[in-house]
């Protein structure tokens, strides 16, 4: 494997060059951060409501108008947040002064 910075030869699988001190980092892009935030946030909320139904559902009350809909639809849609945040997750190699 070469040092992209200053194409040496460096190990298979390392994460620092011996010679130019470039380092390799792993991030996120900032939309990623973003809509990995959104997607906590719901997914927080969403916990929330689930809880919510199963007190209902412990005390004996009717949940016939319950929106289920709501419920299944905003799961799905804080999983989908949450994944797309994690593909957002990239590596790029930084010199040793940045």
């Amino acid at each position: 494997m070469q040092c992209p910075i200053c194409s040496s030869e460096i190990p298979s699988g390392s994460v620092v060059c011996d010679k130019c001190g470039a380092r390799r980092v792993t991030g996120r892009t900032p939309i990623g951060v973003i809509v990995g935030w959104a997607g906590l946030t719901v997914a927080i909320l969403w916990g929330i409501l689930w809880l919510f139904l199963l007190a209902l559902l412990g005390i004996g009350h009717d949940t016939g108008g319950f929106p289920w809909v709501t419920l299944f639809i905003g799961t799905v849609i804080a999983a989908a947040l949450l994944y797309y945040s994690r593909t957002t997750i990239h590596t790029t190699w930084k010199r040793r002064d940045e």
